[in-house]
């Protein structure tokens, strides 16, 4: 793989470069799209940005854009997926326990469609990915689906080592008949054994349980309900991204690419700013002493208190113990569990004095 590099930085790999000018280089030359003749040495698409997002991971994560069964796995960086996969430029494992869940798995099939003989899902980014409204991630939680999916990928790895009739799209088959109760058949029998998928299954449930909890959302629900509340979930996100709050999945590399001009002002773009709070005037002789302002009142919403609490550090910059003394019936935990998931995606930064301030972006 000669990536990007010129004609001459190629040549400085003669051996390889002499495999591609023997068996690529005669094809080429007949092809009609100029940058293939031109540039015979490199893949038919370079992908510059798909490069780019993946230089500095060690993995990204991939999937096939269409398959039987949709699986997500974190794949080595050297890899050089061809048109069939699809790449997400993260190499969060928490990011793909979520997406293996079965609440990505609904919205994907509603949203993705199928193609081909056999009906099979597609996993279209723009319609199965980029609206897909993910939970908040938390530090705490997360480390519960890492392990979770750390097993489950360590127990699909087995079993495909274990031997060759064991395949990724024949242990679903059999996790889907366990899940429906359906009987097996004799083969269907002997790839249960050689890859536990019973275990497998129940690894599953408990992912699936794992990432409900972390939208907050009873288990199980059937798949009307989920649609119901992903949808009602990404209109809210799209109410908090008119205010300015995006919630990146990959913030040191994607906000400064993407982030709009606005960011400096996260949250409360579209907000009335809240006042500053004031404290009471020292009271001259004769003089009553000015009542200091009364406390803003807590929002009801998990949106409308994370707005509250960066238009007030847009104000000026506050402790958590501050800004949970300046609203009305807050719960500091609740309070300090918002900074720090402000602090994670890069919004808010911890001062040396114990105050959070916003991040002040570059336009």
């Amino acid at each position: 793989d000669f990536a990007l590099m010129t004609l001459q930085e190629a040549e400085g790999f003669p051996f390889a470069l002499q495999l591609v000018r023997d068996r690529v280089y005669p094809e080429r030359q007949s092809n009609l799209r100029a940058a293939y003749r031109n540039f015979w040495w490199r893949f038919g698409e370079a992908r510059r940005g798909l490069r780019d997002a993946v230089a500095l991971l060690p993995r990204f994560v991939a999937t096939s854009y269409v398959a039987s069964h949709r699986v997500f796995r974190l794949v080595d960086r050297v890899v050089a997926p061809d048109d069939t996969i699809v790449v997400v430029a993260c190499d969060s494992v928490a990011l793909v326990a979520i997406l293996s869940s079965h609440i990505h798995a609904t919205w994907a099939a509603a949203a993705g469609g199928k193609l081909g003989v056999g009906n099979d899902q597609r996993w279209n980014k723009s319609l199965c990915f980029e609206p897909f409204p993910f939970p908040v991630l938390n530090r705490l939680e997360s480390g519960h689906w890492v392990g979770t999916m750390a097993r489950i990928d360590q127990h699909r790895e087995s079993a495909l080592a274990s031997d060759d009739r064991v395949t990724i799209t024949k242990i679903y088959n059999v996790v889907e008949k366990l899940r429906s109760d359906t009987p097996l058949t004799p083969a269907e029998r002997t790839i249960h054994e050689l890859a536990a998928c019973g275990i497998l299954r129940d690894l599953h449930d408990e992912l699936d349980r794992l990432v409900a909890e972390a939208y907050g959302w009873p288990w199980p629900m059937e798949k009307e309900e989920i649609l119901e509340r992903l949808v009602a979930l990404h209109d809210e996100r799209i109410e908090e991204e008119k205010r300015g709050l995006i919630r990146w999945l990959r913030p040191d590399y994607q906000i400064p690419r993407f982030a709009p001009e606005q960011a400096a002002a996260t949250l409360a773009l579209d907000e009335t700013p809240a006042a500053k709070p004031k404290r009471g005037k020292k009271a001259k002789v004769g003089e009553a002493p000015t009542a200091p302002q009364a406390k803003m009142p807590w929002p009801a919403t998990v949106v409308e208190q994370i707005t509250a609490i960066t238009a007030a550090l847009a104000q000026r910059p506050q402790s958590a113990g501050e800004l949970s003394a300046a609203f009305a019936g807050a719960s500091s935990a609740l309070v300090a569990r918002h900074l720090e998931t402000l602090a994670l995606m890069g919004e808010i930064a911890l001062a040396a004095d114990g105050r959070y301030h916003p991040v002040r972006r570059a336009a």
